[in-house]
């Protein structure tokens, strides 16, 4: 996975935003710069748009929704940062949290209002560090029917999606800005696509067992329960543009996956009451300080899991990926869910329930609007 230089190389077809990733952020994304009015391309590396996101139980939080007001929960963004930053220790990045917090909603009204994406409020128990009933999900309860409503609504749209087309390489020029990208097709054949903007929509490095033991040294043994395709390509190309990462021994630990089954035990068990024990059948520790936290004292008897990683390129409000050691955005780069920074804060301990999906769906949005007005406003190439 490289950078290349942009000079001399040309490319057969080109297209005002490119994404890179179909998991829940880059079909976000899409839909919000098609609703710009500009023609989009996802370029997704497996065989359909599944991702992280298939592997979830398809919760998205958010704080004033109309599906909240029908039941009468009040809530308000200011009381949603408040909880992350509790959990996180005051250490979360706090551009990240207001820019996730207040756009939640809008985006969840957005969804379900004008994409057709059902979700319903959750309710009957409230999450580890949620001081109010915030989760919005499929019936199912599936990530699975998430991707699947996700990804009828951007083809519905007309989003061009490439499937079996992961991206091995990025063209720049000195400045980092993105001319396009280049994929390798299974058969070896390469196809370049040039863009006026690029997302970065690939999730994090949660399968990259070197950057896992980097930055993650206490899990580098841990059974990894998440995407393999998730190989650190955005933080990867991020840094090599001059971009700057943050955060990168933060992630999602989980203390309830079910082996041989490969499934994940919902925390609302635990909540409602149920407790966990290991194979002597002794109770191990509180589950109730939530499933992240859980995944260290799962590790410390036998097994363990990382679900994925929290940290990623640093961004501004506008999902614009910021120069190192600058607050200058680089030219036309774009990242959101896992690629960027989460709201987490830098350790495990700082994972509130449903940030995840929260920062792929809000910052896919924030990230699909911005690069639509950039491609808008300098054109292709």
């Amino acid at each position: 996975m490289t950078v290349k230089p942009a000079d001399g190389i040309t490319f057969p077809a080109e297209v005002p935003v490119v994404i890179i990733g179909g998991g829940a952020c880059g079909m976000t994304a899409a839909l919000a710069a098609r609703e710009a009015g500009v023609d989009v391309v996802i370029v997704e590396r497996d065989g359909a748009p599944q991702g992280s996101t298939a592997l979830s139980s398809g919760m998205v939080p958010a704080a004033g929704t109309k599906l909240q007001r029908a039941k009468d929960v009040n809530n308000n963004p200011a009381l949603f940062a408040r909880d992350i930053q509790d959990k996180a220790s005051g250490q979360a990045d706090e551009t990240v949290v207001g820019a996730v917090t207040e756009n939640a909603v809008e985006t969840i009204d957005w969804l379900t209002e004008e994409k057709g994406i059902e979700l319903e409020l959750v309710e009957g128990f409230l999450y580890p560090g949620h001081s109010a009933l915030r989760m919005h999900a499929p019936k199912s309860r599936t990530g699975q029917e998430l991707i699947g409503m996700l990804t009828a609504a951007t083809e519905a749209a007309g989003c061009t999606i490439l499937t079996d087309a992961p991206v091995t390489s990025l063209f720049a020029d000195e400045d980092g800005r993105v001319r396009g990208i280049e994929i390798t097709r299974p058969s070896g054949a390469a196809e370049r696509v040039g863009c006026g903007a690029l997302i970065l929509a690939c999730n994090g490095y949660g399968g990259n067992k070197d950057m896992v033991s980097r930055y993650i040294p206490e899990m580098a043994e841990a059974w990894y329960f998440g995407h393999a395709g998730n190989q650190g390509d955005a933080v990867l190309w991020g840094e090599a543009l001059g971009g700057e990462a943050k955060h990168m021994g933060a992630y999602q630990g989980h203390g309830s996956v079910a082996t041989p089954h490969g499934i994940l035990i919902t925390w609302a068990l635990m909540m409602e009451g149920g407790i966990q024990v290991n194979a002597e059948g002794k109770r191990f520790s509180n589950e109730h300080l939530g499933y992240s936290e859980q995944a260290l004292s799962v590790l410390e008897q036998t097994g363990g899991a990382i679900f994925h990683t929290q940290g990623g390129l640093r961004i501004d409000q506008q999902a614009r990926v910021l120069r190192r050691q600058s607050d200058d955005p680089l030219p036309n780069l774009y990242a959101g869910g896992g690629a960027a920074v989460g709201v987490s804060g830098p350790e495990v301990s700082g994972y509130l329930s449903g940030n995840g999906l929260l920062t792929a769906i809000t910052l896919g949005r924030l990230a699909g609007q911005a690069a639509a007005r950039r491609s808008q406003t300098a054109g292709p190439n």
